[in-house]
């Protein structure tokens, strides 16, 4: 004679699946965003390293800070927004672009600097700064500017890989890349992966930190 499950026993399966999908589902959903965020971090690397050295190639210079992109302040077009010298010729030349010089504040920007809308692991408030901010056809915002406070001056980026698409979490899908003279890119601080997560600072490029550094060594993986 065929036994069937009584109704306990199903409540009781049903229950303990309940409690095991509740335990595993956020930890599963976690490491697929970030993995998400990772790969299209990989993305936006590859394609400013690619747009560097077009740049260098195309103005037969060995030296990034020798070329119309690095060795002068932006020059735009305040109408078109197109630039002719700066980091704003960079991006506006040698990436695909859905929208030119949006850094700034309320719905029709590609980086904000309301306050709020970015904050570090930790929940502090940080806003980007910069010269010229684009969003690329992929969605990713891409800018920054030329830091003339450094020895020797150095480009520094931000990219949000995600555009304003949530959660605008420094570490997580906003990350910091710095433009040195061969046109390698490295972390803002290369020497400081281990404060990744740890900086509270008004300076996205600051909270960044060591973020960048972290995911690459690690076989580009976020396991922070």
């Amino acid at each position: 004679m065929k036994k069937a499950f009584t109704l306990s026993e199903v409540l009781i399966t049903l229950g303990v699946v309940g409690i095991v999908a509740v335990l595993t589902i956020p930890g599963v959903m976690k490491n697929y965003q970030n993995r998400l965020y990772t790969a299209q971090l990989e993305k936006a690397y590859a394609q400013i390293s690619d747009a560097v050295q077009s740049v260098m190639n195309d103005q037969h210079v060995d030296n990034f800070y020798e070329t119309t992109a690095g060795r002068y302040a932006n020059k735009c077009d305040a109408t078109t927004g197109e630039c002719t010298e700066g980091l704003g010729y960079l991006l506006t030349n040698y990436f695909k672009v859905i929208r030119k010089n949006c850094l700034g504040t309320g719905d029709d920007v590609c980086m904000s600097t309301d306050t709020g809308v970015y904050k570090t692991i930790g929940g502090t408030n940080t806003k980007p700064d910069g010269d010229y901010f684009i969003q690329t056809i992929t969605g990713a915002t891409i800018g920054g500017k030329l830091d003339t406070t450094t020895i020797p001056k150095k480009v520094r980026l931000i990219v949000d890989v995600n555009g304003l698409g949530q959660p605008n979490v420094v570490g997580r899908d906003v990350f910091s890349i710095e433009i040195q003279e061969n046109g390698t890119l490295t972390d803002v601080n290369k020497s400081k992966g281990d404060i990744c997560t740890q900086i509270a600072s008004n300076s996205i490029y600051l909270a960044a930190q060591g973020c960048l550094s972290r995911i690459i060594e690690a076989g580009w993986k976020m396991e922070y």
